[in-house]
């Protein structure tokens, strides 16, 4: 069963910390997106079980916003726990920490994804993740579809194009 964005988030997160890196929550939401992406290409599963939404500021999973909200701009500077999960019906003394089971090549994915795509700040990710033509865009649709899921498929089709535009630059 695929891993909710939290979890995601959460190795991201404890990535950066042993590297002595903060990230926003911006950049935790475009770096899932993206880790989700690649996930989708390589093996065509899924990464998260909750699905990006178009929102006015990009692809966005509903659950890491609502675990992330305290931080606003600033740095994330802890995992998320359960209780972060449900601020709306808060969990009394939860302290345990949201964790993903990972199967290798999911965390080779996030693995890549954090060493290739980390030193951008929200702004350069989004080049990646709100261009015109991205999912991101196409469901959007200049406000129309504001909040709405961003299909899988469309997903993964933008993620097999950067991929094979990659291999076709290599070759040269």
């Amino acid at each position: 069963m695929p891993a909710w964005s939290p979890e995601i988030a959460n190795e991201f997160i404890r990535m950066a910390q042993a590297n002595r890196h903060a990230l926003n929550q911006m950049q935790l939401q475009k770096l899932v997106y993206i880790a989700h992406g690649w996930c989708l290409a390589y093996t065509d599963n899924p990464l998260t079980g909750d699905r990006p939404e178009a929102w006015s500021f990009g692809p966005v999973y509903r659950r890491l916003a609502i675990a992330l909200a305290r931080y606003g701009r600033a740095p994330v500077t802890s995992a998320i726990c359960v209780g972060d999960l449900h601020r709306a019906w808060p969990v009394q003394g939860s302290v345990q920490v949201a964790k993903a089971d990972l199967d290798g090549s999911e965390s080779d994915t996030i693995a890549m994804v954090y060493r290739d795509y980390s030193c951008l700040d929200a702004a350069q990710l989004a080049t990646i993740t709100q261009r015109p033509g991205t999912p991101w865009h196409k469901t959007f649709a200049a406000g129309a579809g504001e909040r709405r899921d961003i299909p899988h498929s469309l997903v993964r089709d933008q993620f097999v194009k950067i991929a094979e535009t990659a291999g076709s630059q290599e070759a040269r």
